[in-house]
């Protein structure tokens, strides 16, 4: 895949980053339950658990799997809190790609794709797939996410790779509260309230179940070496968004730093 990373023209680009919203993210800064030190426990994109400002010295950590409610109290000692500015992620500054990679080692890339002669398969009522005419010609040309993330549970992270949206001559990363089907913006009272705009990225699009998972469905020029099938299973989901102050992607806790004629950097994280 062709990289272009020119400074001055990055720098000339003629747009400003808008603020998308506030994103407040908390961390363990101690090893204490299930948290390693320093790891996330939640932030203001998580569509199902959030943390309440209990009292002067607690937080309280609660959530709602699939009408089951739980809580957790946690010493404000305990918690480190973050906030970050949200912003657009223009299609100008992601051009041909975009290489973001983290403090520690973990790469995840937002590049130019083409699903060529491969196609994207639906499926019907009775789950029989069927060749999707009006997805395959909207990804003729679009852009895609590609990398290992990090993870607090896997030392080795894992592997995420979903097409993206434009929208508004941006990388789509924010939706509104009310367009995540398993969300609230009506009842206050409800724990996944989520009146306003979020950084959330859910997996639509898989490969087929005899393609090896850990294995991009891109070669490294961004075309499609295999059909995509639609997610049946339940989805994995992101928190996202772009950082503009850091220039840095914000994924699940994480900041991927946008690596700028690095001669270091790699080629491609797709394999």
């Amino acid at each position: 895949m062709k990289r272009v990373f020119l400074i001055a023209l990055v720098m000339s680009l003629p747009f400003v980053l808008s603020a998308q919203g506030k994103l407040t993210a908390y961390y363990a800064n101690t090893a204490f339950g299930d948290y390693q030190e320093g790891q996330l426990i939640v932030d203001t994109n998580d569509p199902i658990n959030r943390m309440v400002d209990f009292n002067e010295s607690q937080f309280k950590y609660e959530g709602d799997e699939s009408g089951g409610y739980y809580s957790q109290l946690i010493p404000k000692s305990q918690v480190t809190v973050k906030e970050y500015q949200m912003t657009p992620l223009p299609v100008e500054l992601v051009r041909d790609d975009a290489i973001f990679v983290s403090n520690d080692g973990f790469i995840v890339a937002i590049f130019a794709a083409h699903a060529g002669e491969h196609g994207f398969y639906s499926y019907d009522d009775d789950f029989v797939p069927y060749y999707d005419a009006e997805q395959t010609m909207a990804h003729q040309e679009y852009y895609a996410i590609s990398g290992v993330l990090k993870s607090p549970y896997d030392p080795e992270g894992f592997f995420f790779e979903e097409p993206l949206e434009v929208e508004d001559d941006n990388i789509k990363l924010y939706v509104d509260g009310a367009e995540i089907r398993y969300v609230s913006v009506d009842d206050p009272d409800y724990v996944r309230y989520r009146p306003y705009k979020m950084g959330f990225l859910e997996e639509q699009w898989t490969k087929p179940d005899d393609y090896d998972y850990d294995k991009s469905a891109y070669d490294l020029d961004g075309n499609l070496v295999t059909d995509l099938m639609r997610v049946v299973d339940i989805p994995t989901y992101l928190s996202i968004a772009y950082i503009g102050d850091k220039d840095a992607l914000y994924i699940n806790g994480t900041l991927y730093y946008r690596q700028i004629n690095d001669e270091n950097a790699p080629d491609s994280v797709c394999q």
